[in-house]
């Protein structure tokens, strides 16, 4: 058999058991998340830029089920092996080489993984494939087609996520002399243009993605993030690949040939930079996943030595078997909850059957409302707290339209100390959930607080404020349902000090109205604030920090 039919057959068994993997394992949380990005298209999202929504988009135009979320990702995925092959020089082809390429590709954890597993990870690994081999064909020949080619896939791969700035910088970073073409520099001018409406997105809605990424998610150094960056590694790729790739990196680190540069250039940059990254914090292992695609050519390259090929495969052979025995168990493990890594279909299934069509709240979890309304399609929204990061929820604010109106609140955290207030504890069919049932909700979360003025006095922080009521109900503090409280939260190290402050408890904000109150809390000093508004369900933050300042 020819070398190539051999691929193309190898390439269809692969796509196969992607499609099949794909429809019998059960959805990710976050999966679930990306499909509602799917229903409500924007420019931006919280989390990540829209490219993830148009694939959830697409496969939900086409399907039910789980391929209403993994179907595209699917064929993504196939278009990316098929690209790192077409990079491979072809010349003394074999059908030992067909094998060892797709040992290599399915050895590598992750990379196997985002074949059948929609994140924005899946076209991220796709648009890198394509950028890596349009710059191979923009070296052999520098042409305006070509060049433009590259500039779009580079928005697209900024669409993908946003770490494809890295992978762009690290190509360019071991070829210098790009940056004397001119054809280079419109190449980024047109990938920026088409950028630009995720931009306007970002300013419209107040940066919340470069926020999030750039300052919420620095939590300082720890060692243990330190010490866990190369075993993480270890797992996301494999043992041997990884540990040869870097090998390789060191070894021909000055070679001559652009094409391998880049590859190195970006395989050693992503597994240095992230490693820098932990100083600052945590760095999740698949972050450097994009590197897979340099490493599958490089490795492949390497194969073809007779010196390298006999005891590297024996250690990519065993691994990929037992990914694939792993890939065939994975969906009756998951079914169980091994491991706790995916929501629990059945505990929707109790929730549902109590909630019937009234819209649910979830307090604090983004996972469980996306989860909800996938497996049931009903109403669900998160309303996010003080103690939880926020979520495209905030930004979607579907709390708006249940306001005034009857919910079912679920609060899945099955408590020790007795039942919340308000809450009825549900225990049905081993599953274990809070419910409260309203018939008038009363949420905190849009109550927008500002402070007009504040002085300090001894001990004591004065503070002239400015609440907010952009809901089509009045705000009523004295509620006797959701009654309202105050407080001023001191953040400092981490910690959240928050002090109850004393207002009118008659106060009413009137519907698309505002109201000044005054308030005195005690003074702890070098702490910024945030104003909380809290009720029965959560207590929200509704102001920006403020760093108070004492003048002498």
């Amino acid at each position: 058999m020819k070398p190539q039919k051999l691929f193309y057959i190898l390439l269809a068994i692969w796509v196969l058991a992607d499609l099949l993997q794909a429809i019998f394992t059960p959805v990710f949380s976050d999966e679930a998340y990306y499909s509602l990005y799917g229903q409500f298209l924007d420019w931006g999202y919280y989390d990540h830029p829209p490219m993830v929504a148009l694939l959830t988009a697409f496969s939900g135009a086409l399907f039910k089920g789980n391929l209403s979320i993994r179907f595209a990702t699917v064929l993504l995925h196939g278009g990316t092996v098929w690209l790192i092959w077409k990079m491979l020089p072809h010349t003394t082809l074999t059908n030992k080489d067909v094998w060892a390429f797709f040992a290599v590709a399915a050895s590598l954890v992750m990379f196997s993984v985002y074949g059948f597993v929609t994140t924005p990870d899946a076209p991220l690994l796709f648009f890198t494939a394509l950028f890596f081999y349009l710059y191979r064909h923009f070296l052999d020949n520098p042409s305006w087609s070509v060049a433009l080619a590259v500039g779009v896939t580079f928005a697209a791969m900024f669409y993908s996520k946003y770490m494809a700035v890295l992978v762009a910088g690290f190509v360019l970073l071991s070829n210098l002399k790009l940056l004397k073409d001119k054809k280079v520099w419109i190449a980024m001018l047109l990938a920026a243009v088409l950028f630009v409406p995720h931009i306007l997105w970002q300013v419209r809605n107040g940066f919340p993605s470069f926020q999030y990424h750039l300052l919420d998610r620095n939590d300082g150094f720890h060692l243990l993030s330190l010490l866990e960056y190369t075993p993480n590694q270890l797992l996301v790729f494999n043992p041997v690949c990884f540990c040869l790739a870097l090998y390789v990196c060191w070894q021909r680190r000055k070679t001559d040939d652009l094409f391998e540069r880049a590859c190195l250039f970006t395989i050693a940059g992503f597994v240095l930079f992230f490693w820098v990254m932990t100083l600052k914090g945590h760095a999740e292992p698949h972050w450097t996943v994009a590197a897979s695609v340099p490493m599958i050519i490089v490795l492949c390259q390497e194969l073809r030595k007779d010196h390298w090929h006999r005891w590297l495969m024996k250690g990519i052979v065993p691994i990929t078997l037992i990914l694939t025995v792993l890939r065939f168990a994975a969906p009756a493990l998951l079914n169980n909850n091994f491991l706790n890594i995916l929501g629990d279909r059945k505990k929707f299934a109790v929730i549902h059957k109590c909630c019937g069509q009234t819209p649910v709240v979830f307090a604090g979890s983004f996972q469980d409302p996306s989860l909800y309304r996938f497996y049931t399609g009903e109403n669900a929204m998160q309303i996010s707290s003080l103690y939880n990061r926020k979520t495209q929820f905030d930004l979607w604010q579907f709390d708006k339209e249940v306001q005034g109106k009857p919910v079912n609140i679920i609060n899945t955290n099955v408590y020790q100390r007795g039942v919340p207030r308000g809450y009825d504890l549900i225990e049905k069919d081993g599953v274990s959930f809070y419910l409260h049932r309203t018939k008038a909700f009363q949420g905190t979360n849009r109550i927008q607080v500002s402070v007009e003025n504040y002085r300090v006095t001894n001990d004591s922080l004065h503070l002239d404020l400015i609440l907010c009521n952009p809901y089509e109900t009045d705000f009523v503090f004295d509620n006797p349902e959701f009654p309202i409280t105050l407080h001023v939260v001191y953040m400092q190290d981490g910690r959240f000090t928050p002090i109850t402050s004393p207002i009118d408890s008659g106060m009413v904000i009137p519907a698309s109205g505002s109201l000044r109150c005054n308030t005195v809390v005690k003074y702890i000093p070098d702490a910024p604030v945030v104003i909380c508004l809290d009720n029965v369900v959560n207590r929200s933050v509704n102001s920006l920090p403020i760093k108070i300042k004492v003048h002498d």
